[in-house]
């Protein structure tokens, strides 16, 4: 996403160095039809929504960085598109009717060196980061997601990434003071990347008489002419049979127009499939048009086409 920088004079420090803010976002806007309706509704991207972010070099290495971001989760008196959770995740995204709404995440400061980066507040579980990179629709609103964490953002939490070595990256991450289930998550990552070729693993759980653990493996690989992406997700609750889901997708493209597809199937007999085609109009602004299918009364067969500018 590219990003317009913005200079703060007003944040002068008096060492005389400068931080610099970034303003970020994604404006966006659908048509849907699904057994429900048709309406407006807020995409793929799940909200409009806008970031603000800062950085400041402090010398010797060390840096200042920190995240603000507002979202809007609907169009008022429309649809909105979210994602609906199972115990073995979730298919295609459901239509339900709600008022505009504005709200906060990725809310966090950090500082980073050579000693990786640290950040605290509100932040991605490192689950649902991973998934990322097995799930062919990225973790958008409408997407392939029966490999992803359970747990989506974790408040009040304190995050580590470590250097890169050799393509290998470690995370790790810890909630305090939450709620009492959530004021037990933990969760780790590790992943490597190789030119062409990424794979992760990542484990979390929530918890304390009854644990829910979630353990990931995915993986994608760019042939050039496609991109392909998988991934499986198995979930143990405590004195429970566990669960599992997979998922597979690929994505081809054709010069300004890019064809994707995703498949998955879990062992609580849910099964969905997305289709989707994006054309870009430019670097920053697409259209594009989606078909998704659950076999759930919660996940109906949605059909969409909208705009999307990222700024």
């Amino acid at each position: 996403m590219k990003k317009t920088l913005v200079a703060v004079a007003a944040l002068m420090v008096a060492t005389g160095a400068m931080a610099e803010a970034t303003i970020s976002g994604v404006l966006e806007a659908a048509v849907a039809k699904s057994s429900t309706g048709t309406a407006f509704g807020s995409g793929t991207n799940g909200g409009t929504e806008f970031t603000v972010g800062l950085n400041e070099d402090l010398g010797n290495g060390l840096k200042f960085f920190g995240q603000t971001t507002v979202i809007s989760t609907a169009n008022d008196a429309d649809i909105a598109y979210v994602g609906v959770a199972s115990t073995a995740g979730s298919s295609a995204a459901a239509a339900t009717a709600t008022a505009s709404t504005f709200g906060s995440y990725q809310n966090w400061v950090g500082l980073s060196g050579d000693f990786g980066s640290v950040k605290l507040g509100q932040f991605w579980s490192n689950t649902f980061m991973t998934s990322i990179t097995g799930d062919v629709m990225a973790r958008q609103a409408f997407s392939n997601q029966l490999h992803g964490g359970a747990q989506g953002q974790i408040a009040n939490s304190v995050n580590y990434t470590s250097p890169t070595f050799s393509g290998i990256t470690v995370n790790y991450q810890k909630a305090l003071n939450n709620a009492v289930a959530l004021e037990q998550y933990s969760s780790y990552s590790v992943g490597y990347s190789n030119g062409a070729f990424n794979i992760g693993f990542a484990s979390g759980s929530v918890g304390t008489t009854v644990k829910t653990k979630d353990n990931i493996i995915v993986a994608n690989y760019d042939l050039g002419f496609a991109k392909i992406y998988a991934g499986t997700r198995t979930t143990s609750v405590t004195n429970a049979a566990s669960t599992s889901g997979t998922s597979y997708g690929v994505a081809v493209p054709f010069g300004a127009a890019t064809v994707s597809v995703g498949m998955g199937n879990a062992s609580s007999n849910i099964s969905n499939y997305q289709a989707m085609l994006n054309y870009d109009l430019s670097k920053k602004t697409r259209v594009y048009a989606i078909t998704a299918n659950g076999t759930t009364a919660a996940n109906p067969v949605t059909n969409q086409v909208g705009i999307r500018h990222n700024f």
